[in-house]
């Protein structure tokens, strides 16, 4: 019996909608428009000045949505695209530090809210500890950035401890620079749980991140010092867009280990 050559699988590239054109968006949208990323291409970019009904259709043409605006724009974004079913990777994951403001809420379905882990790493090991067992366990999440970085336009002449608090509380108050600790608060123990200290350095040259855990499990310190992207005014490290874009090639193949996927239930 003649044996036939199996067919070839043929794949259509996910379609994606990048809101917002800032030092985020901006690298994202290059590196689509360069064929960086396998399997995806860009049918939209919507900003400020995009209105209702452009972002609609943006959004109904679209398989995945990546939002790289603001925390504002996140609030109408999530929603929007939530309830038709799509994917949609948020950077702004502030957001979900308002309390009310829950992935439940927009109504359930096939689409999936998606956090890169931006600007740190180690969420594979963090998850598994906290999946083990999280009664016992503490986790800190501590950020050094230049100061004007977190809007404090006083001179300082040395390093200087300016918040230390909740991941909830750093959003509210450092909304534009505390993604990353969200992120790992909702991969972990939550957004109550896990503390944050975030320190103004005027001599930081780069943006240095350090997450340590503790548990019955084991005690895990990471360091990350990232460079700034020369667009984002010193408030975003240049690996933040790469973690969005690195999403967006798992994506075609089914989610890998650079992203939190939130969706009913997930911790809060």
């Amino acid at each position: 019996m003649k044996q036939l050559a199996p067919e070839k699988i043929q794949r259509h590239p996910k379609a994606v909608c990048v809101v917002g054109t800032g030092a985020i968006g901006h690298t994202v949208i290059d590196a689509l428009h360069a064929g960086s990323v396998p399997d995806v291409s860009l049918t939209a970019v919507l900003n400020s000045r995009s209105g209702p009904e452009e972002a609609a259709a943006a959004f109904d043409a679209a398989d995945i949505v990546v939002e790289a605006a603001t925390v504002d724009a996140a609030r109408t974004v999530l929603p929007d695209v939530v309830k038709r079913g799509k994917d949609i990777i948020v950077c702004s994951c502030g957001v979900f530090a308002d309390r009310g403001f829950e992935v439940e809420s927009f109504g359930s379905g096939p689409g999936r809210v998606l956090l890169p882990t931006g600007a740190i790493g180690g969420f594979d090991v963090l998850a598994a500890a906290a999946r083990a067992g999280t009664r016992d366990a503490r986790l800190t999440h501590t950020t050094i950035k230049r100061p004007s970085a977190l809007g404090i336009e006083e001179s300082l002449d040395v390093e200087r401890e300016v918040f230390r608090g909740s991941a909830r509380e750093a959003a509210l108050t450092f909304p534009r620079t505390s993604n990353s600790s969200v992120a790992l608060a909702l991969a972990t123990l939550g957004l109550d749980r896990v503390e944050v200290v975030v320190v103004a350095d005027p001599d930081a040259t780069s943006t240095r991140h350090v997450v340590e855990w503790e548990s019955p499990l084991g005690r895990y310190e990471l360091m990350f010092e990232n460079a700034i992207d020369p667009a984002s005014s010193g408030r975003t490290s240049s690996i933040t867009a790469w973690s969005v874009i690195e999403v967006l090639a798992a994506l075609p193949l089914g989610i890998g280990p650079g992203a939190v996927v939130l969706g009913p239930p997930y911790r809060s």
